[in-house]
């Protein structure tokens, strides 16, 4: 079954998205060989996730560095832990209210490289504070693991604060992220030092397609269609509607702060629902 979630938009999000990353890294005289990548792809491919990340295989190898966003990711990093630091403090003041961490969390999905369509407008501080759209937020059980998927640098040092919201109420929380570098998520990398739970899952794909137990909560655009295309448990997905089709798709305004469950992600994205 075809995961695009839409057939053709989608794959102009690729091709725009890849062609933009070639140009900012400075390669865009490679721009004829990498259409040709692409198109071969958006021919063949019929899964979202594995279209989108070969593709970001490709644009490291063509400018020859295997982690070509390090240094915007260390800039956001930096934005990132000043604005958790006061995030952390307002958390602890309502009692380490879980509701309110993960709204923090999603309005967090502010950042992003190259969606088509999508002008960010806010900066980091500002938006967290926007509100949920769409809150449909399920019990998250007590007796289970729950595994924190990450998303982009800078937002993941917001969603620190809410790993340790979980775990002030009781939660085994396991902070989840890929094994290797893609566009400007965090990386096992970015966690060398820390006091959580890692686990890292192999190459770029997202860590989605490996978890197979316990509660999953996760953040981002990517994230999301990745457990509609192999979601095997149950789960929570913090996010913004940054392009057309996901605002369609949910009937919001685009850059809307969305708290989905699994269930909704999977039946939202279903081409015959």
């Amino acid at each position: 079954m075809s995961m695009w979630i839409d057939n053709d938009y989608c794959k102009l999000c690729l091709i725009y998205s890849r062609s933009k990353d070639l140009i900012d890294l400075g390669c865009g005289n490679k721009l004829p060989a990498l259409l040709k990548k692409l198109a071969k792809i958006v021919d063949e491919e019929n899964s979202r996730s594995k279209a989108f990340t070969s593709s970001f295989e490709y644009i490291k190898r063509v400018v020859k560095n295997k982690d070509p966003y390090q240094e915007k990711k260390n800039v956001l990093k930096e934005i990132g832990k000043r604005i958790a630091q006061n995030i952390e403090k307002h958390i602890a003041s309502v009692n380490w209210d879980i509701r309110e961490a993960l709204r923090i969390s999603a309005a967090a999905n502010i950042i992003d490289t190259n969606v088509l369509g999508y002008e960010n407008v806010h900066s980091l501080d500002e938006a967290i504070w926007d509100k949920p759209v769409i809150e449909d937020i399920p019990d998250i059980p007590k007796n289970e693991d729950i595994y924190l998927v990450l998303d982009n640098a800078g937002e993941a040092e917001v969603d620190k604060v809410l790993a340790k919201t979980l775990i002030h109420n009781g939660y085994k929380v396991f902070i989840v992220v890929r094994s290797k570098p893609y566009e400007i998520d965090v990386t096992i990398k970015d966690f060398e030092e820390s006091n959580f739970n890692i686990i890292s899952t192999p190459g770029s794909i997202s860590p989605i397609a490996y978890i197979d137990k316990g509660f999953v909560i996760a953040k981002g655009i990517a994230n999301a269609e990745a457990y509609a295309e192999f979601g095997k448990t149950k789960s929570l997905h913090l996010l913004r509607a940054k392009c057309d089709v996901i605002a369609k798709k949910f009937g919001v305004p685009k850059n809307s702060v969305l708290i989905l469950s699994g269930d909704r992600i999977k039946k939202t994205f279903d081409k015959n629902s």
